[in-house]
């Protein structure tokens, strides 16, 4: 004959062992895991853009004879004004960076990105027009007849000596009719350097500024110190990213 009572007692126990089982299966599927969402981030340090620099524009233009104490006789007397590497007043050229501009000698590493830009630099005198006056007492008195002009045959002029690879160097003759001229150049965008590093599309010019004083002209003061006042003169850098239109 069937214990009923302990049947009923092994069952039980078959079905608490059955459910204990199951609350622990449910425990695990229901935790819960954190959130991971993070923000994601980097840095780094952009290259300088390579900027055009000009050193070593005259700044004030004294013409003088190349002997001191030259006087004015009624002859033909050239005058002029040097400016040398060795006095640090060449003319100097160069890349470098957009924050550091370095010197004469130096240079930042940089590079020009998707614009590549060529210099052009002009010089230019603002009329031909020397005119004269005479240091009367203390007083400058005008002397129009002791006047002259920038003109064919007596140019104002500027002589360039460089020897720079890729550039274009010119001589200029200012004058009537001409007042602007390149004196340097790079003149096509292919062969700049479009990533400075080591070295740099650098171009010194040492120069020679000049004009004649015209013979056969009779002073009004004569053993007066005369002063012949030119025009202003301008030198000027310009960064076009474009070639010359053939």
């Amino acid at each position: 004959m069937i214990n009923r009572k302990k049947f009923a007692g092994i069952a039980l126990m078959a079905i608490s062992g059955f459910t204990l089982s199951v609350n622990t299966v449910l425990s695990t599927a229901s935790a819960t895991s954190e959130d991971t969402s993070v923000p994601v981030s980097t840095e780094v340090v952009t290259e300088e853009l390579c900027t055009w620099y000009l050193l070593g524009a005259p700044s004030a233009i004294a013409l003088v004879p190349a002997v001191p104490g030259t006087k004015y006789e009624g002859e033909l007397i050239e005058v002029s004004a040097s400016y040398t590497e060795a006095n640090e007043e060449e003319l100097n050229v160069y890349s470098s960076g957009n924050v550091s501009a370095s010197d004469r000698e130096s240079h930042a590493t940089c590079t020009f990105y998707n614009s590549v830009t060529r210099p052009i630099v002009t010089m230019s005198i603002a009329d031909d027009e020397f005119t004269s006056s005479a240091m009367v007492g203390l007083t400058p008195t005008v002397d129009a007849p002791m006047d002259f002009l920038a003109s064919t045959g007596n140019e104002f002029k500027v002589v360039q000596d460089s020897t720079c690879a890729i550039w274009t160097a010119t001589d200029l003759t200012l004058k009537t009719g001409n007042l602007t001229g390149v004196v340097m150049t790079i003149p096509t965008l292919a062969v700049v350097d479009d990533r400075v590093t080591v070295t740099n599309d650098r171009c010194k010019a040492d120069l020679v500024i000049k004009i004649k004083i015209p013979a056969g002209k009779t002073p009004a003061y004569p053993g007066r110190t005369y002063t012949w006042s030119g025009p202003r003169f301008t030198t000027a850098l310009t960064t076009p990213n474009t070639d010359p239109i053939p």
